[in-house]
């Protein structure tokens, strides 16, 4: 897909992943550690990311779900009939993604908890949203946006104010908060406030609603100006230290506990 400015509805993962712009997971990396963002590789199908994704489609998207994933039928692949079964079940996929039965119950479980937040039919859910931001081009996908606000679902260990607190400070949260509202601005869209829906993966799934202060906004703000000048001139001079660090450090009596 060929970066346009705009707002966009049914890009797959797959496009959005090969459109040429900078992400707001560039700017949250590169912040902690040029290094890293320079060598990372790409991200794996492991069982947690895909669990993230089958929660995201249940709550966002729940009547298309059967068309990006495929239920894996419970059958003992140690026996010659169970490999043959399955092997069947995967030439039928046709690119959807296989996904055992109790990922899709707990899946179903959590957003039931949560119903009351589910998009309605006006909300624009899984949208791109391709923008230039100081002149640079970036894309976004947000959760979901109903006209006024940005919406964003977090699966977390720790809902509770002093756990998702520090889940925004490890995660850098605030800085993709503020990036998705200059995307808003910058394309002419209201963006009143970024609310984050956190919710624990653990049984019986509690919930809350966040939302950053003005100060807290502004501070993530002025990361990704940060973050943005750090990673340009590490790509100017071909240069991404780790830790963004220079030489020997000092650890000094006051740093010791």
């Amino acid at each position: 897909m060929k970066f346009e400015p705009g707002i966009y509805e049914g890009v797959s993962y797959e496009e959005y992943a090969e459109i040429e712009a900078f992400r707001s997971h560039d700017l949250t990396t590169v912040i902690d550690c040029p290094y890293t963002w320079k060598y990372q590789l790409p991200l794996k199908e492991t069982p947690a990311l895909i669990e993230g994704r089958v929660q995201h489609s249940v709550f966002l998207e729940l009547d298309t779900f059967t068309d990006e994933y495929a239920i894996e039928p419970k059958v003992d692949r140690r026996t010659k009939i169970g490999k043959e079964e399955y092997e069947d079940f995967l030439s039928s996929l046709g690119g959807r993604t296989p996904v055992k039965e109790d990922t899709l119950r707990v899946c179903l479980e959590r957003r039931e908890i949560v119903q009351e937040f589910i998009p309605s039919e006006d909300d624009k859910v899984e949208c791109t949203v391709l923008f230039h931001w100081r002149e640079h081009p970036f894309k976004a996908r947000f959760d979901w946006y109903d006209g006024i606000n940005v919406w964003d679902l977090k699966t977390c260990r720790d809902a509770s104010p002093r756990g998702f607190r520090g889940a925004i400070n490890s995660y850098n949260y605030h800085m993709q908060a503020a990036l998705y509202l200059d995307a808003c601005k910058s394309l002419g869209m209201r963006g009143d406030g970024f609310f984050f829906l956190a919710q624990e993966k653990a049984h019986p799934y509690p919930y809350a609603v966040y939302t950053l202060s003005g100060e807290a906004m502004e501070y993530g703000r002025s990361r990704n100006e940060q973050a943005l000048h750090t990673l340009l001139a590490c790509k100017e001079n071909d240069r991404f230290e780790p830790y963004n660090l220079d030489g020997v450090q000092i650890i000094e009596l006051s740093d010791l506990y």
